[in-house]
């Protein structure tokens, strides 16, 4: 209802979605969005309207990704300092930007701004893409949220962070364990100033890496 207030004030007419069908994922929800609204808000969290499988990072994504029917979508989450790191992650790629619950008032309608001029591919220098080297230092594939710890060369050589582990088994089809040492490439929004705003695109197994690169 606080998200509804603002943007009512703004000159938008809104419908608030409180109940999902159970057996519905996320592309059938989304299906069911697709030519009845302009735009699309979600909170990441929706355990709270009863048995969900899908999380709001994963819709939101995937509404901005349509390549045939893009809905301009922007992810709340009063988690944003704990599940970005995981669940928020895995889905990066396609969130422009997180809005906590608590900036609503001031981040909503720039962040709605944000995911519309992506889409007619407008990237804000912090979300655009380059190539660049990742060694893959561990693997954690226990737990809700699996995870690699990597070094993104592009990011910074010296500052091992956690990424998706999910999207490199997905992209190399090797079994976690066999990932640990390994270097790969992949397209990474390196001017991000938050490791848990980077996302991966394209990732790939690299060839061997020159053994100076890492004592730079």
């Amino acid at each position: 209802m606080a998200v509804e207030n603002r943007l009512k004030d703004a000159g938008y007419q809104t419908t608030i979605i409180t109940e999902f069908d159970p057996d519905s994922d996320a592309d059938a929800f989304l299906a069911s969005l697709i030519g009845q609204y302009d735009a699309f808000i979600c909170d990441h969290v929706l355990s709270g309207h009863g048995r969900v499988g899908f999380t709001g990072a994963e819709v939101v994504s995937k509404a901005n990704l349509q390549t045939s029917a893009p809905l301009p979508a922007v992810l709340i989450s009063s988690h944003i300092n704990t599940a970005q790191q995981g669940s928020i992650s895995r889905w990066r790629m396609g969130i422009p930007q997180v809005v906590g619950k608590s900036d609503l008032d001031e981040e909503i309608l720039p962040a709605m701004a944000c995911a519309v001029a992506e889409l007619n591919g407008d990237f804000a220098r912090e979300r655009r893409a380059f190539p660049t080297p990742i060694e893959v230092l561990g693997v954690e594939p226990k737990g809700e949220v699996r995870r690699a710890r990597v070094v993104v060369v592009g990011w910074d050589i010296k500052f091992p962070i956690w990424m998706p582990l999910d999207p490199i088994v997905e992209a190399t089809g090797l079994r976690p364990e066999s990932l640990v040492g390994q270097w790969l490439e992949a397209e990474v929004n390196c001017y991000a100033q938050k490791p848990e705003d980077l996302y991966y695109r394209n990732i790939v197994l690299s060839p061997d890496q020159p053994s100076e690169w890492m004592s730079a």
